[in-house]
């Protein structure tokens, strides 16, 4: 496995790309929504990128508003998934809210996706509510997951 150095400053193209070669159902946002998104002073990022090659391989989006933190995209490069890369980002994610006075994080996941649900549910997360339809291209529903932290 290569080196990858953590927090490069990706494009709202590099995040497009690897949402979409990420996510089984596609990228949940369109390009524009990253762009928007990246300009947003609420808006932080973590990305991982490779060493060798410099291309986005993983990053983690969220915003966090007093004590919530809201996690809208975790995307990893499918070459380099299954090693831990996705729990590494939220274990950092978890420590930049609760240093900032942060006490709960909410999420959104596809109620087919149990991959990710998995990985949530190991690193903290439970299940509080359902969206109906919430997705689109396929519609599905959505679960809601919030973790404690800082207790």
């Amino acid at each position: 496995m290569d080196k990858q150095a953590y927090d490069q400053f990706p494009s709202a193209k590099q995040l497009w790309d690897l949402a979409e070669s990420s996510y089984l159902t596609g990228s949940p946002w369109e390009e524009a929504q990253f762009a928007q998104d990246l300009q947003n002073p609420r808006s932080h990022y973590l990305s991982k990128a490779s060493s060798v090659s410099g291309k986005l391989i993983a990053f983690l989006s969220f915003q966090q508003v007093l004590d919530e933190a809201e996690l809208f995209n975790l995307a990893v490069d499918p070459a380099y998934q299954g090693q831990g890369l996705a729990k590494e980002m939220l274990q950092r994610f978890f420590s930049i809210v609760e240093a900032a006075g942060g006490t709960r994080i909410f999420l959104e996941v596809r109620a087919s996706n149990l991959q990710a649900q998995a990985l949530y549910l190991r690193t903290g997360f439970a299940v509080i509510g359902r969206r109906k339809k919430y997705y689109q291209h396929p519609e599905e529903d959505a679960l809601i997951m919030e973790k404690k932290v800082g207790e």
